[in-house]
């Protein structure tokens, strides 16, 4: 097909349909839908042997991730080409490293940034591309594709994607939690929308096909892509401010459960929503297991107004909380903290304890069922941070996001599109692990 009727179909993801037969829609279980409009996009490397990104950016390619390297001895000989090129013709660029989990992480990372050089402004950031083990065990994996992001957003301020896949994720990398990380999600479905690796609730790119056809791109086929968002939106998160999902205010605020920064994930038929109990009159609960992955999750995003010292509380409710080992991973700008607490313990407000949290986002709480006890009910309901030190504003509270215009011609909502999943994530099925070299 055209790339502009592709650019039409995936405009429409969230109110159409997207005609694409890699997957059987029996394998589409769960999907996670976008937050309204799209912005089109695609990945290349040294198999699309030409390419022209002005006449590509004309038939409606508005960035572009190109192949840098591969392990720490490969480097694409079209890299250097085609991200002048992109840059070029006004075409958002961002380079991806094929990763080998058996070679040096730190080596792999330092390699893909010796060729970036200095990031320029307006690029996107570098991405690792986790679809193969090098014979490895899942913890070992997932202990050096953190190694590797780690080392890079410490080198670039700034936490690099992570292209993974459903099945991919949770067999090769055991699931890992590196949700910090911005997602690239690969899958081809004739769904409208993907379903997502576990622990991930939301996607900010999407490999939808790797089947297109691009005018200005000589190969056989090219990888189609969308960012979740509009082109403004891509913009700031190219330049390092994509907007929240809301803010807490200086002195502190609440995040219920129905607020647009909090999401569950799992199987929906293990999730129970309770109203008239809990924190602002609704609650969630699920019943723990002794599993090693993780089944049914929640997550409260933290976006500060002002950073500061802050005591996180969470709800609990004592007619549902039966949990006696719910571990919270309080994962902050500097640190991640597992606290472990009884929810039997307190009925109401439970402290998780006192943390140094700063300014914006890319904190959370989450919380999930896998604590060593199969059978207890484990309640998800309200997060509080109250400020202990002196905070420049006043007042406190949670502001969510207003709603967002759609510039794709979709009716669009607020961001709660995108992380208001409750129930989204049910019954993962196995999905087809997908080529990226």
């Amino acid at each position: 097909m055209q790339l502009r009727a592709a650019v039409v179909a995936m405009s429409l993801a969230g109110c159409g349909g997207f005609d694409d037969t890699d997957l059987g829609t029996a394998e589409q279980a769960t999907t996670v839908c976008g937050s309204g409009a799209v912005v089109q996009g695609m990945d290349v490397s040294a198999y699309e042997t030409s390419i022209d990104f002005t006449a590509a950016k004309a038939a409606g390619i508005e960035f572009a991730f190109i192949r840098a390297t591969d392990g720490t001895q490969y480097t694409d000989p079209k890299f250097v080409d085609y991200w002048a090129g992109a840059r070029a013709a006004g075409v958002l660029r961002g380079a991806y490293q094929f990763f080998r989990p058996a070679e040096d992480p730190i080596a792999q990372a330092d390699l893909l940034l010796s060729i970036l050089g200095t990031p320029e402004a307006g690029d996107l950031p570098p991405v690792i591309d986790v679809e193969t083990t090098g014979g490895l065990p899942p913890a070992d994996v997932a202990a050096n594709v953190q190694q590797w992001v780690e080392h890079v957003t410490a080198a670039i301020g700034r936490p690099p994607i992570i292209y993974a896949g459903f099945y991919s994720w949770q067999d090769d990398v055991g699931g890992a939690d590196l949700t910090a990380y911005p997602l690239w999600h690969a899958q081809y479905t004739p769904a409208p929308c993907p379903n997502l690796p576990v622990p991930w609730t939301a996607w900010t790119f999407w490999q939808y096909s790797s089947t297109g056809h691009v005018p200005a791109v000589i190969g056989e086929t090219t990888d189609l892509d969308v960012f979740n968002g509009t082109r403004a939106e891509l913009a700031a998160f190219a330049a390092g401010d994509a907007p929240p999902c809301g803010t807490i205010a200086a002195a502190g605020g609440e995040i219920d459960n129905a607020d647009a920064c909090f999401a569950t994930g799992g199987p929906a038929a293990t999730l129970r929503a309770v109203s008239g109990a809990g924190e602002g009159g609704d609650l969630i609960w699920t019943r723990t297991t002794t599993d090693a992955l993780v089944g049914n999750f929640a997550r409260w995003e933290l976006d500060l107004a002002e950073a500061g010292s802050y005591r996180i509380e969470v709800a609990t409710a004592a007619a549902y909380a039966q949990a006696t080992t719910a571990a919270y991973d309080v994962v902050t700008a500097d640190a991640t903290q597992t606290v472990t607490i009884d929810q039997t313990a307190v009925d109401g407000w439970q402290p998780l304890g006192d943390f140094t949290l700063a300014a914006g986002g890319g904190q959370h709480v989450a919380l999930a069922d896998n604590t060593g006890i199969a059978g207890e009910q484990l309640v998800f309901d309200a997060l509080r941070l109250t400020r202990l030190d002196a905070a420049a504003g006043s007042g406190s509270g949670y502001r969510s996001e207003p709603p967002r215009t759609d510039d794709s011609g979709c009716a669009a909502g607020g961001r709660s599109g995108v992380f208001s999943l409750l129930f989204v994530l049910a019954a993962l099925t196995r999905c087809r692990r997908l080529p990226h070299m």
